[in-house]
């Protein structure tokens, strides 16, 4: 149904759009969708919408873009004090979690873009990717309290982006079905990343006690 029209600022407007775009695209898939449908819903005309976005494709980026931003903010979860490594991790996949349950449309319509040839789409993932990795590996460092060898730091980064793309799809199942209990995959994703970790060789002391604190 159409919405009333409604005088908002450009910014507003915007987001506006981009949440509406989201429900839609969480409903259906993205070849049923068409751009004048969402301007109808939203009580806008076609040419205002072409105005925020020149054609599907590109609104359908600025979606993925905008759930992208939210989901890096809702799981930037603050260490707490004496919090082990293993529970900053466990924190932020159940936060990942909770906004999954709290925006399942936007969530769904996110996930869409796993499996895209299309560059942009694809430039979106790595760059929520690596802003994910940074932020775990800036944890592992600031575990340690120095800087990690090269080497060392090659192993873990790669096995950080291996482990973000586990924890996407155990979110993503999760999200097919609520009946999956999030502890349960918080604690999978959390011990699966410290046992990837604890197996890397030449790891700093400080972080292999860290790991191994935290499989107690």
């Amino acid at each position: 149904m159409a919405r009333a029209r409604r005088r908002l600022s450009p910014d507003d407007r915007r987001n506006e759009l981009l949440g509406l775009g989201a429900e839609v695209f969480g409903h259906r898939p993205y070849d049923e969708v068409r751009i004048d449908e969402i301007a109808e819903r939203a009580g806008v005309s076609r040419a205002l919408m072409y105005h925020y976005f020149p054609d599907k494709r590109a609104f359908f980026a600025a979606v993925v873009r905008a759930e992208g931003e939210r989901l890096f903010e809702a799981t930037n979860t603050p260490a707490q004090p004496d919090q082990t490594l293993f529970g900053q991790v466990r924190s932020g996949v159940l936060a990942y979690l909770r906004y999954d349950e709290q925006h399942p449309h936007g969530a769904w319509a996110a996930y869409m873009v796993l499996g895209r040839s299309d560059p942009v789409l694809r430039g979106i993932e790595d760059t929520d990717n690596d802003r994910q990795a940074h932020r775990i590996l800036d944890r592992m460092v600031k575990t340690v309290g120095g800087e990690i060898d090269a080497k060392v730091e090659r192993d873990l980064r790669a096995i950080v982006y291996g482990w973000l793309a586990f924890t996407l799809e155990m979110c993503r199942q999760r999200l097919k079905d609520p009946s999956i209990d999030a502890d349960l995959i918080a604690d999978l994703c959390a011990h699966a990343l410290m046992d990837a970790v604890e197996r890397v060789p030449g790891i700093p002391a400080a972080l292999s006690d860290a790991v191994a604190a935290s499989a107690r």
